[in-house]
């Protein structure tokens, strides 16, 4: 009598590996359904200002540079304006209380868009204490104001500041303006 031994551990062996990878490609399927679905939840902060403010502050200025990003939890809440040329848009810190619930905080920072000399040199906007890097762009930093400078497709230069930021960090405050961008026209 032969031994089904060697038959049997063959053909388990072909089913267990077949069982390995179709997990295994099961897991990945899985992974990457996830990973798009968590690179597809970015909201840029420019969207917490409501569509119709967005509209109108554009059609006064004719550019509309707000933050793609902003620290945690900090959102618009109200309150901005055009003055003289010079666009301000409060960002307000809230937390969390329980799901779905939140509380503003007194911690804010002031978004702010203004009119700058095409032939002035940006760092001597204010006095610059640091340079940072962030994501491709110069930010200058001094004594809680990071900003940078930005020509609009119509050929003006502007100064992007986020002042007032308080407690948050000089990389916190220079990843906003390093975020900022003009969205007129966006929806």
């Amino acid at each position: 009598m032969h031994s089904l031994r060697g038959v049997h551990t063959v053909r388990t062996g072909r089913a267990h590996a077949h069982d390995v990878i179709r997990g295994t490609v099961a897991g990945l399927v899985v992974s990457m359904v996830v990973a798009g679905a968590a690179a597809a939840t970015f909201t840029p902060a420019w969207t917490y200002v409501p569509p119709v403010l967005r509209t109108q502050l554009a059609a006064r200025s004719g550019t509309l540079y707000l933050p793609a990003r902003t620290p945690l939890f900090y959102r618009y809440r109200a309150g901005a304006t055009l003055s003289g040329g010079i666009l301000s848009v409060r960002f307000t810190n809230r937390v969390r209380v329980r799901q779905g619930v939140w509380r503003w905080t007194n911690k804010s920072f002031v978004w702010q868009v203004r009119p700058f000399a095409r032939t002035a040199e940006c760092a001597s906007w204010a006095g610059v204490q640091k340079t940072i890097e962030m994501a491709g762009n110069k930010v200058y930093w001094s004594n809680g104001a990071a900003w940078r400078c930005v020509t609009d497709r119509r050929g003006r230069a502007h100064v992007l500041a986020a002042l007032h930021g308080g407690a948050l960090p000089d990389t916190a405050l220079a990843m906003v303006v390093a975020s900022g961008l003009d969205v007129a026209g966006r929806s």
